[in-house]
């Protein structure tokens, strides 16, 4: 059963409506917040997690580098850096890309529905897997990355996220 940690709820706008445990959220589907940061490496390369195989959300799936639930009156980028921290054993310097209201996603009977706020991070710091959050890392190249999210074994959120943050970081084509 996921956490009985305290979120807030949250309406279409991303304004806090009412608190609640984690466990009510999944299991009701109440909109909530959430975190993903990606974590690219200074030669191009990004790191992606393997969940751990008892999780109950899409357990053993890749997603990004770290992703988690912002607690109760914390904000986006404190529920980064704690992730990133508690799942990668890593600091560094958080930049926020995007915000985005992710579309309610089932697993079994949980659904997760979150605004989600996508950071990234510059760092070739050592990471340390929490071995009760993750089963490992794996580094790979942009084009690896695009391979995935365009069909690889990766949880829906972060096919949305990554696929969004690819998007985005394309060069734009020069107006004429």
């Amino acid at each position: 059963m996921p956490g009985t940690e305290e979120v807030d709820i949250v309406d279409d706008d991303d304004a806090v409506i009412g608190r609640a445990p984690l466990s009510d959220c999944l299991e009701k589907g109440l909109l909530h917040r959430a975190v993903a940061v990606l974590v690219q490496r200074s030669n191009g390369d990004y790191i992606l997690q393997r969940r751990c195989e008892t999780d109950l959300w899409n357990p053993g799936m890749w997603t990004i580098s770290c992703t988690g639930h912002v607690k109760r009156g914390e904000s986006y980028l404190q529920a980064a850096a704690r992730e990133l921290s508690e799942e990668l054993g890593i600091g560094g310097s958080l930049r926020r890309l995007f915000k985005l209201k992710l579309p309610p996603l089932k697993e079994g009977s949980f659904t997760e529905h979150e605004w989600t706020s996508f950071f990234i991070t510059a760092t070739d710091d050592q990471v340390t897997p929490d071995p009760q959050e993750l089963s490992g890392v794996m580094e790979l190249a942009k084009a690896e990355l695009e391979r995935m999210v365009e069909g690889g074994p990766l949880t829906e959120d972060a096919k949305i996220l990554l696929g969004r943050y690819l998007g985005s970081s394309k060069p734009k084509a020069a107006k004429h």
